[in-house]
């Protein structure tokens, strides 16, 4: 059982908390942003948009999110006040499925498909102007995680054909290309002080890969299901990791709480199904978890 669970109206896909701690934000699939007082659990507001927007982007951090429309244009919405903040013009005529921020939030990366192409991936960066900076290939059958390095430079991102790519932010040139992964990622998070990229996924196993080199440095084995949702804590010594069951997504599956130092799991957490989302608290001593139910569990780090 979780230690704390916060009611929702609708199932939630996924959780953060806000910049002071005092606010619990829930993304949930009727398409509606709740806002819960961590303290007491009540909901204080309830968000909605167009229908012909959809959420592209939601980081733990907990003070923005973006959405996107079927035009291209990617839109950045302060998550406390609910006001539009600025807008990014993307590829005419093309849905941004994927989108990520630099930790200052002057920029903006995100993934569509090519036009006429079903299959292939362009990925694309935007300046604080709202200028394109790049596009360059992003991969075959769509981007299935995507980061940026704490201090902006990096702007990583794993593919269903199960390459990670990672390309300077500043002119979009390929840094690394990751061909010997055997299977897709589907998290990826660079460790709060830039020095390394986790990525993780169908195998298990949580991969890091040293910023600089762009060398393999460690694998964390232990869990025992696909990974689907990861976090590290603010302060840099916790990770956590969720996941789902190969055969449904309805299965019990485990929460792992690893220390970063040792590689070892501290704590397993239970989830009923499929977990959507894992975040810290700023002050890293809460885990939200998500796991499509109308509820957020919390767990005392």
């Amino acid at each position: 059982m979780a230690d704390r669970v916060i009611s929702s109206e609708a199932d939630v896909r996924t959780a953060t908390f806000s910049p002071d701690g005092r606010t619990l934000n829930g993304l949930c699939t009727d398409g509606k942003l709740r806002q819960w007082d961590l303290g007491s659990g009540a909901l204080r507001k309830t968000s909605a948009w167009e229908k012909d927007q959809s959420i592209a982007a939601f980081p733990e951090e907990g003070d923005i999110i973006a959405t996107t429309g079927s035009g291209g244009m990617i839109t950045l919405r302060d998550l406390q006040s609910g006001q539009e903040k600025r807008r990014v013009a993307g590829p005419s005529g093309r849905t941004v499925r994927s989108v990520a921020f630099s930790h200052d939030r002057k920029l903006v990366a995100g993934s569509s498909r090519v036009e006429g192409n079903s299959r292939d991936e362009v990925m694309r960066l935007w300046d604080a102007d709202g200028k394109e900076r790049f596009a360059v290939p992003g991969g075959i059958g769509g981007t299935s995680a995507l980061a940026i390095s704490p201090d902006g430079s990096v702007l990583a991102a794993g593919s269903y054909d199960t390459d990670l790519r990672i390309w300077t932010t500043r002119h979009g040139e390929l840094l690394r290309r990751v061909q010997d992964l055997p299977v897709a990622m589907f998290a990826l998070a660079f460790t709060p002080d830039g020095r390394f990229l986790a990525a993780a996924g169908v195998d298990r196993i949580v991969y890091f890969w040293d910023a600089k080199t762009w060398k393999l440095t460690r694998k964390l084995t232990g869990q025992p299901e696909m990974i689907s949702a990861m976090a590290f804590s603010p302060n840099g010594k916790l990770l956590a990791t969720g996941g789902f069951n190969d055969i449904t997504s309805q299965h019990p599956v485990s929460i792992l709480l690893w220390n970063v130092g040792t590689g070892k799991v501290t704590a397993t957490k239970p989830a009923p199904h499929r977990v959507g989302s894992v975040a810290f608290s700023p002050d890293s001593k809460l885990l939200a978890s998500t796991s499509g139910e109308k509820c957020v569990r919390l767990w005392n780090c």
